[in-house]
């Protein structure tokens, strides 16, 4: 401390207004979200797994899927969620609703990643048992765009992200063996069939990026399209994949990480967070990570707020996705 109080003494003032300038930048971007109020929206009684949020293209919502096959929008706090949609065609309410029972999925659907098309303002659904779906601004039912690729079915449809530019859908099949509710046996025998996929809704056609991976599951675009990520859960890591320049149509290791990643979110400067978990090592102490475009970490969230599966930012604020809470954290 003394050398430090030395060092700024022999400063002229305007070097100390530099420097002390970006210590302030330097702090405020290491502290950005590690003193934020904690919020629970819960969902309506009954209601819970709310894996992945989206924002429609008025910037409303969240919007969030649920165990038992529907898709909510958040009003406000005085009038909560209301249902938005449904993913199967089958669902019975009197069946299906409140519903936790993974073996239920099947007939009741499980939508998990959503994001708006901002130019259409349709929402892409991932449900993982009936493919990959779309919806119209006013909700309803669901039309499902496609169930398999290269011939092969799709048995875990997991998470996606849109090109805004070009419509162009990327998305996950997480195994081409297990569906979600044998995602326990899938991770436990080390599953390499996973599939990064994309969609275009000009040709209607399904093309696999990449195959053999290791339980893939978050998707995310960087802000200029020039990369898809795609995490891999069992390998605990981030995996690129390039769509333009030399690299084009080739993939590497964008991060290895400590723990076991699901979603994975870009925020509107660039930069990604990964929702972690333990790997199943009790012992393992992990939190979500902001990465930025080179994937080196440049934040973790301090606060304990449970087994995240998604954080999502937007506002100054982080909205918190949960596999079996009744809940949508917020961060503001």
């Amino acid at each position: 401390m003394r050398i430090f109080m030395l060092f700024l003494s022999t400063m002229k003032f305007s070097q100390f207004f530099m420097f002390s300038s970006f210590l302030i930048s330097f702090f405020k971007c290491v502290i950005s979200h590690q003193s934020l109020k904690y919020e629970k929206l819960e969902l309506p009684m009954g209601v819970s797994g709310p894996e992945s949020t989206a924002f429609d293209c008025n910037g409303h919502g969240p919007y969030t899927g649920t165990s038992d096959g529907r898709i909510f929008k958040w009003q406000n706090s005085t009038h909560g969620w209301k249902e938005f949609a449904i993913t199967s065609p089958f669902r019975i309410p009197k069946f299906c609703d409140g519903s936790i029972n993974s073996a239920m999925e099947q007939i009741c659907g499980r939508p998990l990643g959503l994001k708006f098309n901002e130019v259409t303002c349709e929402l892409y659904i991932a449900d993982a048992y009936f493919g990959l779906m779309v919806v119209g601004r006013n909700g309803g039912v669901a039309k499902q765009l496609a169930i398999s690729a290269e011939g092969v079915p799709f048995r875990f449809t997991n998470a996606l992200d849109i090109n805004q530019n070009t419509g162009v859908v990327y998305f996950t099949d997480t195994s081409t063996i297990f569906q979600r509710w044998a995602y326990a046996i899938a991770m436990q025998i080390g599953d390499k069939t996973g599939r990064l996929l994309k969609y275009d809704p000009r040709t209607k056609k399904v093309m696999v990026l990449l195959r053999g991976l290791s339980f893939s599951n978050g998707v995310a675009l960087n802000k200029d399209n020039d990369f898809v990520l795609v995490t891999e859960t069992t390998a605990a890591k981030v995996t690129r994949y390039w769509l333009r320049g030399q690299n084009s149509q080739s993939s590497d290791t964008f991060t290895q990480l400590t723990g076991c990643p699901d979603n994975i979110q870009r925020n509107t400067r660039g930069e990604f967070w990964v929702a972690q978990n333990n790997c199943g090592i009790p012992e393992l102490k992990v939190k979500p990570i902001k990465l930025n475009e080179q994937g080196k970490i440049v934040e973790e969230l301090s606060q304990d707020v449970g087994p995240i599966s998604e954080v999502q930012e937007k506002n100054n604020s982080l909205w918190l996705g949960y596999v079996i809470y009744s809940y949508v954290g917020l961060l503001s």
